[in-house]
């Protein structure tokens, strides 16, 4: 599971996000939400070390990426120069940030991680 206090640390993370502050959120040891910037475009990132990947994930995560094109829409799929695993997404508007995390991390399958998908 994540760690105590999600959501109000999840909502500080994101308001920082949106204002421009540098900001980022330890999900769970090596598992970490963060601004990144591709060009000019400001972007969010979900970012898992090569020590906190599973076995597989690299290749399911890309699988499920364009076996699922639609539900993940606007997701880019990398690998950083440290082989952490990188899904990007444009920030969109502030009111869909929720909803962009939500979906990065159902694309990682880490939806334990995800305090904000039953609600």
């Amino acid at each position: 599971m994540g760690l105590p206090d999600d959501d109000q640390h999840r909502q500080v993370f994101l308001d920082n996000l949106v204002s421009g502050d540098d900001a980022h959120l330890l999900l769970s040891p090596g598992i970490t939400l963060l601004p990144i910037k591709s060009g000019t475009q400001r972007g969010l990132a979900l970012q898992i070390t090569p020590e906190a990947l599973q076995a597989g994930q690299l290749q399911q995560v890309l699988e499920r990426r364009f076996e699922h094109a639609l539900a993940f829409d606007g997701c880019f799929i990398y690998l950083d120069a440290k082989a952490a695993l990188v899904i990007w997404h444009a920030l969109p508007a502030s009111g869909a940030l929720n909803g962009a995390v939500s979906r990065m991390l159902s694309l990682a399958r880490l939806e334990a991680l995800d305090g904000h998908r039953t609600r």
